[in-house]
């Protein structure tokens, strides 16, 4: 890939990325679509399909896990959309499941509504391209993960939430709290056990501390 590829990709990225989606779909002067301000309360369900209409939503507030079956494979929070590519997997699937891990602000709109606004602009092609790029990165994340041990899953996972989600405590990051051992767990897709002997490891080798309160601190990789 040349430089002016890799200037062109990044250009994209900056331009057409998920709040720039948002202010285009929210803009009432061209091709206005409705919306709806929802509040959901922890642990609920947010349905991507209902009585045969698809919803996508965008996140103001708050953290949802997407899930098949038992196994988390992401998390959604603030500025990004939820229905847009991952309820490209099979939203219809009765494993699929997008549940709130705190309260949760988002705004809904109608899916078909949003792909007519998107194609009806001469760049929209490219907002639904940056979303399929990342659905794809993340695809690939999760099976190079797979690879690894349990100890470098877990440890790549405490990464991937820190840096996402983590508040910054001195030259460290503290995980929230919100993502309990048995969200980790199902996040990395190994049991209980096996993650609090990866977390004990980890704390040997001082790549983690778990303080008193079984917080989880660390510092983030430039690599990640």
């Amino acid at each position: 890939m040349s430089p002016n590829d890799l200037y062109s990709l990044k250009m994209i990225k900056q331009e057409f990325n998920q709040p720039k989606l948002f202010e285009l779909l929210a803009e009432e002067t061209f091709y206005n679509i409705e919306k709806n301000n929802i509040k959901f309360k922890k642990n609920s369900i947010i349905e991507l399909c209902q009585d045969n209409i698809e919803y996508v939503y965008y996140i103001c507030d708050g953290i949802a896990s997407i899930s098949i079956a038992d196994e988390v494979f992401d998390f959604k929070g603030p500025s990004e959309f939820i229905g847009l590519s991952d309820s490209a997997i099979d939203a219809n699937c009765e494993d699929f499941q997008v549940k709130t891990i705190t309260g949760v602000t988002v705004w809904r709109f109608t899916k078909s509504e949003v792909i007519a606004k998107i194609m009806s602009t001469q760049e929209g092609y490219l907002y639904h391209y940056m979303s399929m790029v990342d659905q794809y990165s993340l695809f690939t994340r999760k099976l190079m993960t797979m690879k690894k041990t349990h100890k470098e899953r877990v440890f790549i996972a405490l990464q991937e939430l820190a840096k996402k989600f983590g508040t910054p405590i001195n030259n460290s990051v503290k995980v929230p709290s919100v993502f309990t051992r048995s969200i980790i767990a199902q996040y990395v897709g190994i049991g209980l056990s096996k993650l609090s002997d990866s977390l004990l490891k980890l704390q040997e080798e001082s790549l983690i501390t778990v303080t008193s309160k079984r917080e989880i601190i660390l510092e983030i990789e430039d690599s990640m």
